[in-house]
């Protein structure tokens, strides 16, 4: 599947190839924050998530006479990272398939500052929103963080979580379908707008 390009970081990436130490502490610092947000949703150990993206980037520094170039560096370290992840939890748990679990959930927390919600019935709607979205499958709440989070294409989200583009067309259907249907009285562009917004640690 193919990874499309992003401005300036497969520039960066191409320097980080020949050797540039500089443009690698820029991806560093570029995406390990993405990284640790994104590794949170699906793992409750948040010295595991550190761990796993220390790991990536020392492997990607051993490695990198032998990677080739990337268009789209945001997707390709998501991919990396999630598959050090999944390994690594898989590693742990001896008898648990390598794939995401309900148990590794990709839980969803919603800042409290939420501009959306009417003042006297803030937290009881907002605890509204984190349910229904909680009560989704984690896959589907996975799709639609790097949908709606992290501004990935359907073609990127597809190469990350390694399954079809029609997958992930369908899985983001049914996952908004399913709020619609729990969240009745919220309008759909607010449903939106809290998942763009407000999915936060």
């Amino acid at each position: 599947m193919a990874l499309h390009a992003y401005d300036g970081d497969a520039g960066t990436w191409q320097r980080f190839l020949q050797g540039n130490r500089e443009a690698f502490t820029t991806l560093y610092a570029r995406f390990a924050l993405l990284l640790y947000n994104y590794g949170c949703k699906q793992c409750a150990d948040p010295r595991l998530v550190e761990d796993c993206i220390q790991d990536m980037f020392e492997y990607l520094l051993q490695h990198r006479t032998r990677l080739a170039a990337v268009n789209n560096v945001k997707a390709y370290l998501f991919k990396a990272f999630r598959r050090t992840l999944l390994h690594k939890i898989s590693n742990m748990r001896k008898n648990v398939p390598a794939a995401l679990t309900d148990a590794a959930g990709f839980a969803i927390v919603i800042s409290p500052e939420s501009a959306l919600i009417g003042r006297q019935s803030e937290q009881r709607r907002q605890e509204q929103v984190k349910h229904a979205l909680n009560v989704l499958p984690p896959r589907m709440r996975e799709a639609l963080f790097l949908r709606f989070y992290e501004a990935l294409s359907f073609e990127d989200i597809a190469a990350v979580m390694d399954i079809d583009q029609k997958s992930v067309y369908k899985m983001i259907y049914k996952a908004l379908d399913k709020l619609r249907q729990k969240l009745a009285d919220f309008p759909l562009w607010t449903i939106l707008l809290v998942l763009c917004m407000e999915w936060q640690l």
